[in-house]
């Protein structure tokens, strides 16, 4: 490998790392007092007391930090060997440095937001019997068509594994199972199916856990927590499944012949790529959720 090559590829692994570290020591900053104003006036509570305003600051932290660094592990892992390794040794790298994709980026994000969720204490559920007064259902806190999308995306990438299960695929190495050919068509639906399943089973479990009953605003307070911790689940979720669905469109274009087919076919592929980066910022990260209803009927 030429001297401009290795420096390049190991300036590209040092780049990622500062990224990675400079992502995670920026989340642990303080936040914005507007930036909890700002969340607070998103979720229907136009005044924060004083006594719910430094729990409510903490959680927000707390889940930006713990969903920065689930997402930084994998970034990491995904570019600084594999930089290291072409640096050191040249390309083709290892086929398991390929795995490491934006997919997975998004998954450790996700398990970030989990993590943090279930990591905030809440009071046992035999302590609050009151609080099946106040419905608590996921479209509550999460818009139907955000679920309704994402179960569509799903089965739209089952609908295409016989398109490229039937069509000409040619021999592939091991490397590339998990990029295309029938073998990489099951495994991209099979991961589009369990993240959409087990992000709402998840989703459904955060909206039913225990909630605190004695305050109607610290209810008010908790309500617009979990939302926020419901919608970052979902942005990540279902950008997971629009990006499974961009990869078997990109299957299905391999199996083309040039032509107009496959360039409406790449584009669409594309089309759900920039879906997923629109998804993960407009879904998890709103500006309003669908929790001013609870909040009025938690101070009701």
């Amino acid at each position: 490998m030429s001297q401009e090559l290795w420096w390049a590829f190991a300036v590209w692994g040092a780049a990622c790392l500062w990224l990675a570290v400079a992502a995670i020591l920026a989340a642990r900053r303080p936040l914005n007092p507007g930036a909890v104003d700002t969340w607070a006036s998103g979720h229907g509570l136009t005044v924060l007391p004083a006594g719910q305003r430094e729990p409510a600051e903490r959680y927000l932290r707390r889940s930006r930090l713990f969903r920065t660094v689930g997402g930084a592990v994998p970034f990491v892992t995904g570019t600084v060997p594999y930089a290291l390794w072409a640096a050191t040794r040249g390309l083709p790298a290892p086929w398991p440095l390929g795995l490491f994709g934006v997919r997975s980026w998004l998954a450790g994000y996700l398990a970030g937001v989990l993590v943090a969720e279930w990591s905030w204490a809440r009071p046992h559920g035999r302590l609050v019997r009151s609080a099946a007064l106040v419905p608590r259902r996921l479209v509550g806190s999460l818009p139907a068509r955000v679920v309704v999308g994402q179960r569509l995306a799903a089965l739209a990438v089952v609908a295409l594994v016989p398109v490229i299960a039937w069509g000409p695929v040619a021999p592939a190495p091991v490397r590339e199972l998990v990029l295309r050919g029938r073998g990489g068509a099951l495994a991209t639906a099979a991961v589009a199916v369990g993240v959409t399943v087990a992000v709402e089973l998840l989703q459904r479990r955060m909206v039913r856990r225990p909630q605190p009953v004695d305050d109607p605003m610290a209810l008010a307070v908790d309500n617009a927590q979990r939302s926020t911790s419901v919608h970052a689940a979902a942005g990540a979720g279902l950008a997971i499944v629009l990006l499974s669905l961009s990869l078997q469109l990109t299957n299905v274009a391999t199996n083309l012949v040039s032509g107009p087919v496959r360039t409406a076919t790449v584009g669409l592929a594309w089309g759900c790529a920039l879906a997923a980066l629109a998804v993960w910022v407009l879904v998890g990260h709103p500006h309003r959720t669908a929790t001013p209803a609870l909040v009025r009927r938690a101070r009701a």
